[in-house]
């Protein structure tokens, strides 16, 4: 496979900071989504000769039999970009810069994003990340004309969800985060979705937790134009959908 990429990448030079530089690969793992091992990803960073950061990221399977994860990352990336792209939002994420199957071997490469992992403290770092989520969604609310309506008539517009943001696919560097991990992209577009899973998913008392709920939903809910009455109304529709997701349906 590293002949394939090393093509592939030498046949775009743009993408490399300089063109004829020597490459090197740093291999990692990721949790399997499914029950088998076998069904994760691998990433593969890559280095030019003489740097300490990677310039990209290519993500392939163990087995070509379970590359589709690789397609929908690529594409649920795709549809990340297409909903901010011209925009500042567009750098939140990164660059889906080629999709290679050949029918025996596939990978896609992306670009790489800064940062360093999510973390809680210092307490700012949660206000950064929920104040750059709300206006990434505030700007595609802004842009969407569609509306979905659940029980007791609450009518909500359809927002793309990353469908993933947990702490750990949340980097941060500087006054910028950056989202990572695309397999759940787009598949859920419930507003808020993101906001509760983030929070959800740190180590706070309830007294905390509940605290960052009723500070930054109503703020989220201003800011796509939509009043509901308490975040509570939608705890259920929030649970349905992260069922749907941990079971594989999303």
């Amino acid at each position: 496979m590293i002949p394939q990429i090393i093509q592939v990448i030498r046949e775009h030079p743009n993408w490399l900071r300089s063109s004829n530089a020597l490459l090197s690969f740093m291999k990692t793992s990721t949790p399997a989504s499914g029950t088998r091992a076998n069904q994760g990803k691998i990433l593969l960073f890559v280095f030019e000769e003489g740097e300490v950061w990677p310039t990209l990221c290519v993500k392939t399977t163990r087995m070509y039999s379970t590359g589709e994860i690789i397609k929908r990352n690529h594409n649920n990336l795709k549809l990340l970009e297409e909903g901010v792209l011209g925009s500042s939002y567009a750098q939140m994420f990164a660059k889906s810069l080629y999709l290679y199957d050949d029918g025996s071997v596939i990978f896609c490469i992306e670009s790489v994003c800064p940062g360093i992992r999510f973390s809680a403290r210092p307490y700012n770092n949660v206000e950064l990340v929920m104040r750059k989520y709300i206006a990434w969604q505030s700007y595609l609310a802004q842009n969407t004309k569609k509306f979905q309506t659940f029980e007791n008539n609450i009518r909500l517009p359809m927002i793309v969800q990353h469908g993933d943001m947990t702490p750990d696919n949340v980097l941060v560097s500087g006054e910028n985060i950056y989202l990572i991990d695309y397999d759940y992209a787009g598949a859920c577009t419930l507003p808020g979705f993101d906001l509760l899973n983030f929070l959800s998913k740190m180590k706070f008392s309830p007294e905390t937790l509940r605290s960052y709920y009723e500070q930054y939903f109503p703020r989220y809910f201003k800011s796509i134009g939509v009043h509901v009455k308490s975040y509570e109304v939608l705890l259920p529709f929030y649970q349905r959908e992260e069922g749907n997701r941990k079971i594989g349906k999303l």
